[in-house]
């Protein structure tokens, strides 16, 4: 347990911090991409990809504004599929514990911004000095260690001490309180997907979320055939030109 307590703390401080910008921010961004790769550095990346994507769906609606998020995105898309898939529990219970810790995260992503404004400062001191060589310790490595302190540590103790716990607790928790952790489990997903459609929501979009409801509630297609029908009903609206036809109409 100690091996993967590390991996993912090295991990989840590369993607609290500046690190994984440098390579590609949408890793750093998306808990489905970053529950795969976290599933695959604990063997099991299906079920860190099913655990980060049902993660996505609840925050599917959410935007960042001004830098400033609803939620920390290691806490709830690394951190907590992480402590689900070692503690060996569902998605759904994935998805609660990514609301607690999303939640509780804020913390070390306001923490993060606040100290990195610090080493800023203290690097301008040694531009204005005309001694460069040390701006990379302000500019790169104080900032990687606060990471490591308000990211790695907390995924290191979660996976390392939390996972044997949560999976005592909820092994004794009765069946009704499992029960109800797994329904709001399933319903958080539904209400990100409703926040999502609030945003973008237009008159014309209707008749493809119905023909999506159609697909999957009463046809029981797979994701792939219904990812296929929306490619398709995407086509589809920019060939017509859709949006040009009924502009002016809504």
């Amino acid at each position: 347990m100690i091996v993967k307590a590390l991996v993912i703390a090295i991990w989840a401080s590369m993607n609290g911090g500046v690190f994984n910008e440098y390579l590609v921010w949408i890793i750093r961004g998306a808990p489905l991409l970053s529950g795969a790769i976290t599933g695959l550095l604990l063997g099991d990346w299906t079920t860190g990809a099913i655990i980060g994507g049902t993660i996505q769906l609840l925050y599917m609606g959410q935007v960042t504004v001004g830098g400033i998020s609803s939620y920390d995105k290691c806490y709830a898309g690394i951190i907590a599929t992480a402590v689900t898939i070692v503690s060996n529990q569902t998605p759904e219970i994935g998805i609660t514990l990514a609301v607690s810790l999303g939640t509780i995260g804020l913390l070390a992503s306001n923490a993060t911004m606040t100290v990195n404004v610090a080493f800023v400062h203290m690097a301008d001191k040694y531009v204005e000095s005309g001694n460069t060589k040390r701006i990379w310790i302000y500019n790169w490595l104080l900032p990687n260690l606060f990471a490591v302190l308000v990211y790695g540590i907390p995924a290191f103790l979660a996976v390392f001490f939390g996972a044997t716990y949560l999976e005592g607790i909820m092994n004794a928790l009765p069946e009704f309180i499992n029960k109800a952790l797994n329904t709001v489990g399933m319903v958080l997903p539904a209400l990100g997907i409703a926040l999502m459609l609030k945003t973008v929501y237009k008159p014309r979009f209707v008749p493809f979320a119905m023909f999506g409801y159609l697909a999957v509630a009463y046809l029981h297609f797979d994701i792939i055939a219904c990812t296929i029908l929306g490619v398709a009903c995407a086509m589809l609206y920019m060939t017509l030109n859709i949006g040009k036809l009924v502009e002016g109409g809504e």
